[in-house]
């Protein structure tokens, strides 16, 4: 899928978010398209959003202060928090798949990062079709699920 596939799936679905570079982004990346500005998921209803605030627009629930930081601060996550949110579940050597047929994955390795330039982290999966890829794409919990959990602490989980 492309982005300007996905974007328009997003926006037929209302699920798109808005940067406050002026983009639109599809629900399952973790920066602007744009500007690579990040983004965060909300914990109870797994909605993106660009927002410097923990109040989610489409539930309305807030994160608790101490993940984000107050409202004065603003989004205060280290990169160890940022990086837990994007990752979420998945370990190495685990399958996962998307919520659709034929849409699963091994995990072969997490370049937690930081890395300079784009992306400033990466998952290594290997799909059902055998191919290998790199990609960024952030855990949504209300769409992924876990197939077969890995061990905590397996190989080839970069650094934390």
């Amino acid at each position: 899928m492309t982005y300007e596939s996905a974007l328009a799936a997003a926006k037929r679905a209302g699920r798109a978010w808005g940067c406050p570079c002026g983009e639109d982004n599809p629900p399952h990346y973790d920066a602007c398209h744009a500007c690579q500005g990040p983004s965060w998921t909300c914990a109870s209803c797994g909605t993106v959003s660009s927002s410097a605030w923990s109040s989610c627009r489409e539930c309305d629930n807030n994160m608790p202060g101490e993940l984000l930081g107050g409202r004065e601060e603003g989004f205060e996550m280290t990169w160890q928090e940022f990086i837990a949110l994007q990752v979420g579940p998945r370990r190495v050597g685990g399958r996962y798949d998307h919520g659709y047929p034929d849409s699963g994955y091994e995990v072969l390795a997490i370049d937690r990062g930081p890395r300079t330039g784009w992306p400033s982290w990466q998952i290594t999966v290997r799909g059902r079709d055998g191919e290998v890829r790199e990609h960024c794409t952030s855990w949504d919990p209300g769409r992924d699920r876990v197939v077969a959990q890995a061990p905590v602490g397996g190989p080839g989980e970069g650094h934390a």
